[in-house]
């Protein structure tokens, strides 16, 4: 048997990355990546090649490696979905463009460079004939930047049953291993006053009382977000939502405020709920509210955190190590994505680390084409490892 991992070439992963970028797949649009998928994990001769459907979105496409069904299963996965046009783009951004080993497209960080990285290490565990002890799954997901469906389609389907490992390709900053990250809940409070004629004083204004709930809130007064001092990372919050009233002669007798909250490993989303109880309680108001949140049909993203010393994240922080010859450091991500699903709801330790880039989901988007074998190879590597034979 070869090592597969000296059969990935730099060439293959930039032929890859353009394919990917140059076939459209804004969310909800990612039907004909999702046909090309398709076709191409068969013609790679993939086991159980099939589409699950879902909702508004293209397919995800799911096919595997062959491996004893009673051994562990390990996955592979990128999402197919990126970002809508951003005004400033210089080139057209679905026309790949190379300059100086940056490589730029829509989506050609995230996360179409690592989606090339995955579909390389495939194709080199296939032709190197390598025989695994467990089988791997390999997967695109849509709806990613989302609502996160598409994942959610793949962990109902049941494919995930018995497997204990997953890496994707996520953009990520050079010298690090994701391990986790820091879970997303949108909370949404909802202000009833009493109307009145604005000519005349009295009523209760539920504008002006989210106002002042705003006000605290912006300002973090008396609010402890949290912080791990293992990773360096605090939880935050930011309102990223208010409307109420209009041009009508009265005053106001509804209003609403959207707060987004990022918490960390060990937080819950109720304890988060009772500190913006409290900031309301602080800003004295005359209103009545509610509080609800996570208002989206997929479960909302919590936060998640796999063992440092674990196999998997010792396995793959070895391999990187080993390819880039520096330390590997270990972080928390700062948002959310598929990992966080395939985490929590999916029962799988779920790792990333993609190729370097930047301009990340702005204009003029890249990724580093040097950063790729890297990635690829050690990403093949791990499977190698972890679902080996021998392993």
């Amino acid at each position: 048997m070869t090592n597969p991992v000296y059969l990935i070439t730099k060439e293959r992963l930039i032929d890859l990355a353009k394919t990917l970028v140059s076939i459209r797949s804004v969310t909800g649009q990612e039907h004909e990546l999702a046909d090309w998928m398709y076709e191409h994990f068969k013609s790679l001769g993939l086991s159980g090649v099939q589409r699950l459907p879902v909702e508004d979105a293209g397919d995800t496409v799911v096919g595997w490696l062959d491996g004893p069904a009673d051994k562990p299963t390990m996955m592979l996965n990128f999402h197919l979905d990126t970002f809508d046009v951003f005004d400033g783009w210089e080139t057209d951004p679905f026309t790949p463009h190379l300059v100086n080993e940056r490589l730029y497209g829509l989506g050609s960080h995230d996360m179409k460079g690592g989606g090339a990285c995955i579909l390389g290490a495939v194709e080199a565990l296939l032709q190197s004939g390598a025989e695994l002890g467990g089988r791997l799954i390999v997967a695109t997901t849509t709806d990613e930047e989302n609502w996160s469906r598409g994942a959610h389609a793949l962990i109902k389907s049941g494919l995930l049953e018995n497997c204990r490992y997953c890496l994707v390709p996520e953009p990520s900053l050079p010298g690090t291993l994701t391990i986790g990250a820091r879970g997303r809940h949108v909370f949404h409070l909802t202000f009833h006053g009493k109307t009145i004629h604005a000519a005349h004083d009295g009523g209760i204004n539920a504008v002006a009382d989210a106002a002042k709930v705003v006000g605290i809130l912006a300002g973090l007064e008396g609010i402890d977000l949290g912080y791990n001092k293992e990773f360096d990372i605090s939880g935050n919050l930011h309102v990223i939502g208010f409307k109420g009233g209009g041009t009508l002669i009265l005053v106001p007798e509804l209003a609403e405020v959207f707060i987004d909250r990022h918490i960390l490993p060990g937080q819950t989303v109720e304890e988060a709920a009772d500190q913006i109880r409290a900031a309301v309680e602080r800003a004295k108001i005359a209103s009545t509210y509610e509080l609800t949140w996570d208002e989206r049909p997929t479960p909302a993203p919590p936060s998640y955190l796999v063992p440092p010393d674990s196999r998997l994240v010792q396995t793959l922080k070895k391999n990187l190590q080993r390819e880039y010859n520096q330390d590997i450091k270990l972080i928390l991500g700062r948002s959310v994505c598929d990992t966080n699903h395939f985490a929590v709801y999916g029962g799988v330790p779920t790792l990333w680390r993609g190729p370097h880039g930047g301009n990340t989901c702005q204009a003029n988007e890249y990724v580093n084409v040097d950063s790729m074998p890297a990635i690829a190879r050690s990403y093949a590597q791990t499977v190698l490892d972890l679902l080996g034979a021998g392993a």
